[in-house]
């Protein structure tokens, strides 16, 4: 089997100018977007779609760049953009598949020319080519000691550290897992950076991976206090020799679609910042809810996991953590989790793997 990494360069340009608006003058600007496909071409990809979203505070925009097959290249315009930092993803289609993704940032500033550079990672595709990605490179071999940090996400129906311990031990009971959370209802990373019982935990837990969970509206609503508590618990972490990764939860069931792209932007920026794992455990959500909507993952609430939305959260941090399927597991979180039910969302969270980790 051949293996390989595969990287393109996409080059953003951001332009400057000033819109005359009656006697006032707002200051605005322009993406310009450019991107040779030659690296996929060369590789043997046929490119078919590039979208590129960009974000920042409420405001999010996607744009599905125009492919010139004459040039191999693939480009496209934001215009009418406010001064200020902008969070960008980009997602390389071939098909209905996404074979690379990547994320960045850009500031715009009126009056000046910004280049952002964005390493676009190749995804893992079905067949006899094994492709590595960086980040999944990240995860420490087969971690055996996993501390969770959050509130209610994480600790609903007997919570995800207890659930994916046991799943990953029933499956493969050589792993030894042992997993434990700090939790508080409705807390912020901010308020576990504040808790001595969170620091201490961290500090003498002999953690191999300590996941961080924040509060679900705040990487929307206050992205940059997730930015700075992250930052901040990540020192913590990586001083007591553990390794950091977050938990891309779900966002609110009335606004799910609109909320997750601005979720993933902000999570895909602080992980490249400190080099952490994202486990986009949000996606799988997203993938089950298009394929199979009728079964429920939300409680009434439309914000907490029921038992089906905690088991596929389970299920997905089982595969990005240990690199394994879980499809044919035995174990359930809850016995009114029918066979079939059980198989569907191992499946879904394996599909999740197979699109976004390694």
């Amino acid at each position: 089997m051949r293996i390989f990494k595969l990287i393109f360069l996409l080059t953003i340009f951001i332009l400057f100018g000033c819109q005359q608006l009656g006697t006032e003058i707002q200051q605005t600007g322009e993406l310009p977007i450019s991107m040779s496909l030659q690296p996929a071409l060369d590789n043997g990809f046929d490119v078919t779609d590039v979208r590129v979203t960009i974000t920042k505070d409420d405001f999010i925009s996607s744009l599905y760049l125009t492919i010139d097959d004459s040039t191999n290249t693939a480009s496209g315009t934001f215009s009418e953009l406010q001064p200020g930092i902008y969070m960008i993803e980009v997602e390389v289609f071939e098909g209905d598949i996404v074979i690379a993704t990547g994320s960045g940032t850009g500031e715009v500033i009126a009056g000046e020319i910004t280049t952002v550079v964005i390493e676009l990672y190749i995804v893992p595709l079905t067949g006899s080519l094994e492709i590595i990605v960086d980040w999944g490179n990240l995860i420490p071999d087969l971690p055996q000691r996993v501390l969770f940090i959050g509130n209610s996400i994480t600790y609903y129906n007997g919570g995800v550290d207890l659930h994916t311990m046991n799943l990953a031990n029933s499956i493969d009971s050589t792993l030894a897992i042992e997993c434990e959370s700090v939790t508080g209802g409705g807390w912020t990373l901010e308020q576990h950076f504040n808790s001595p019982i969170t620091i201490q935990q961290i500090e003498e837990g002999n953690w191999d991976m300590v996941i961080l969970q924040e509060m679900t509206s705040r990487p929307v609503n206050d992205p940059e206090l997730f930015y700075e508590y992250a930052t901040l618990l990540d020192s913590v972490i990586t001083e007591a020799g553990a390794q950091t990764a977050f938990f891309f939860s779900w966002p609110f069931e009335s606004v799910f679609d609109e909320m997750i792209e601005q979720q993933s932007a902000a999570y895909n920026y602080i992980g490249n910042e400190l080099n952490a794992p994202v486990i986009p455990v949000a996606r799988a959500w997203q993938l089950s809810r298009q394929q199979n909507p009728e079964l429920e993952l939300f409680m009434a609430d439309g914000n907490h996991p029921n038992i089906h939305g905690t088991y596929l959260a389970c299920c997905t941090f089982f595969a990005f953590l240990w690199n394994e399927t879980p499809v044919g597991a035995s174990y359930v979180n809850d016995p009114l989790i029918t066979s079939d039910e059980a198989l569907y969302l191992q499946n879904i969270s394996w599909e999740t793997y197979e699109i976004y980790g390694q």
